[in-house]
């Protein structure tokens, strides 16, 4: 689960759906139309999706045109040749679900999910009665107890790598063959098989920008004496020095975060606070959900960054309906057209980079602002990324950064 990055509570553990006040005071509350919400067979986003000149042949018809985008592969006509199948097998799979156990789908999350995003997965599948609640830090303990008490349990699972690991290595994560489904082999390069990537995420450097022209663009540029007292990271977000770490080794991480607290970097649980009242000029957290003027978000140099998973809980009582529901909030192109451009949905997280480009090119708002800080990043090679391989060390050098952070 994601209950090791709090931050991440904007992005749901479930997939990317921010209950919009709990992290926003100025997202719009109006529903999205019916018509943003409807299931397309032929979406426009495919439309408009043209093969980089990067991307790499293939002599398949159906096989997905790939452009590298950092570790992910892209799949430039995702929509011509995958969203077929993964469309017609949502009706397959909701047929299943909504004669499995009453048509009832539990969803055990950080927060329970937005009642507009319920709202729109029921324009498609109004049969499934969704039963959604938020258990914050708590979430992996109570779907645990939950199995070993035989009681009614969340339907699905998920997180980063580093998040779900002991959800993952005690398994939880039920074996489903995502490709089966339509979703393209090239998606399972980071995570295992049965994890279903669904969305792309990582911390972010905060400013005000009507007071802050510019922010360094390292970590240690924060330990100039020009930055003196005026950098804050909340304790649970110590986290976003691991990248640092991985890229550099952690004697280097301690010695920076060292470097940083000698410098007054200010630990508060309140960080956000403090930037809005203008004692610091800057604040190292997750994505930008306040849509005030002015706020603003920069990528930093070696930052940690992770792809976010959703799958199947292996105690599910309706595995169809898990299957249903990530796979349209990860892919369904209305549901997405509607996080890109509908400001109800525009505290999501940013939806998995594997999808064309042309996607993303209709980002609006906060998630276009998000984008803009973390994809050059990414391109770049500038960011670090958790993976299977390194996922145990990412481990060490989060509770690394965390112990330095605190002053332990």
């Amino acid at each position: 689960m994601r209950d090791r990055k709090p931050w991440l509570a904007g992005s749901l553990m479930l997939g990317t759906v921010l209950v919009a006040s709990a992290c926003s005071s100025g997202a719009a509350t109006t529903a999205p139309s019916a018509a943003s919400v409807a299931p397309s067979v032929a979406p426009s986003v495919a439309a408009s999706v043209e093969p980089s000149m990067a991307a790499s042949p293939s002599a398949d018809a159906n096989a997905c045109t790939i452009v590298p985008f950092g570790p992910i592969s892209r799949c430039q006509n995702f929509y011509d040749v995958a969203w077929p199948k993964i469309n017609a097998s949502l009706d397959t799979l909701y047929a299943e679900a909504k004669s499995t156990d009453g048509g009832q789908l539990v969803i055990w999350d950080w927060y329970e999910q937005s009642p507009d995003t319920v709202k729109a997965f029921n324009a498609r599948f109004p049969d499934i009665k969704v039963k959604s609640q938020g258990f914050t830090y708590n979430t992996s303990s109570a779907i645990i107890t939950a199995k070993a008490q035989g009681k009614r349990n969340s339907d699905i699972v998920s997180g980063s790598l580093t998040s779900m690991t002991a959800m993952y290595d005690q398994g939880f994560w039920a074996k489903v063959d995502w490709t089966q489904y339509g979703v393209p082999k090239e998606f399972f390069t980071i995570g295992a098989p049965e994890m279903l990537p669904d969305s792309v995420n990582g911390p972010l450097m905060h400013y005000d920008s009507t007071k802050t022209s510019s922010v360094p663009g390292t970590f240690p540029g924060f330990a100039a004496a020009d930055w003196k007292g005026k950098l804050a990271i909340a304790s649970f977000d110590a986290q976003n020095f691991s990248g640092y770490g991985m890229k550099n080794g952690q004697d280097a991480m301690t010695t920076m975060i060292a470097n940083l607290k000698a410098n007054g970097l200010v630990v508060s649980d309140k960080a956000d606070t403090l930037l809005s009242s203008g004692d610091v000029n800057a604040v190292s957290a997750g994505p930008l959900y306040d849509p005030t003027p002015g706020q603003a978000v920069a990528a930093t140099q070696d930052q940690g960054m992770y792809v976010q998973f959703s799958g199947v809980n292996s105690d599910a009582k309706n595995p169809a309906a898990a299957k249903l529901w990530v796979l349209w909030n990860a892919y369904d192109p209305a549901w997405l057209k509607s996080r890109m451009t509908d400001p109800t949905f525009n505290t999501t997280s940013e939806p998995y980079p594997g999808l064309p480009s042309a996607l993303f090119a209709t980002a609006t708002g906060l998630m276009k602002a998000n984008q803009d800080a973390w994809f050059p990043a990414i391109e770049n090679g500038s960011t670090v990324f958790e993976t299977l391989i390194n996922r145990d060390q990412y481990n060490t050098m989060i509770d690394a950064a965390s112990k330095a952070v605190s002053g332990q």
